[in-house]
């Protein structure tokens, strides 16, 4: 893993996830001033894969009061700067996820940022090399192609066996397809909005 993030870095591109969505709810110019305010040296210029993930608060009637998902895409690598990868991809984790509708002006204030700076992949000959709670798993087999964030097996409480069963329906597999196709591990620095308020793709 590349070196971590400072603080002040992490809050500025949690900063600018919000003002990107921000701006594209209000269209108020919050996102050119949130640049503006940006030191963009350092790290903000690394060139990493990066997933925005979304969340907010789970509804009155549920069993669980964990936070429940509300969007997350991203992209395994970039070649963009890492502050410029955020802008691009917290509106549309916050907007076209096809799990979910669009977020609205109502839930802008509602939902959490968390954003995961990603490695470069490894393809791994044996998935018992995969470590809990460490790795995220990406699998592909032929145009199938599923991905997951270190920190969803161990919020799930899955097993490898159950994780890589999991990785093989998201990609529209049967359950045991993961055995057929070709598994990439990768780590993941994580942090969000809770993280700094107090208030987990």
């Amino acid at each position: 893993m590349d070196a971590t993030l400072s603080a002040a870095e992490k809050r500025a591109l949690l900063g600018l996830a919000r003002a990107a969505i921000g701006e594209r709810l209000f269209e108020d110019g919050r996102l050119e001033l949130a640049l503006d305010g940006t030191d963009r040296s350092g790290g903000l210029e690394r060139r990493n894969g990066l997933f925005v993930t979304l969340k907010q608060p789970a509804p009155p009637d549920a069993l669980s009061r964990e936070p429940v998902l509300r969007g997350c895409i991203g992209t395994m690598d970039s070649t963009k700067p890492l502050y410029r990868e955020v802008v691009e991809t917290a509106p549309k984790a916050a907007f076209t996820d096809p799990r979910f509708t669009p977020l609205s002006t109502g839930e802008f204030v509602q939902v959490v940022i968390s954003l995961s700076v990603l490695t470069p992949m490894k393809r791994i000959p044996d998935w018992r090399e995969i470590t809990i709670g460490r790795d995220g798993v990406q699998l592909v087999h032929g145009p199938h192609r599923s991905v997951f964030l270190p920190q969803v097996a161990e919020e799930q409480r899955w097993d490898r066996r159950r994780l890589l069963t999991q990785l093989s329906l998201k990609a529209g597999l049967k359950p045991d397809g993961w055995r057929a196709g070709e598994l990439c591990t990768f780590q993941a620095e994580s942090f969000g909005e809770s993280d700094q308020f107090a208030t987990g793709g």
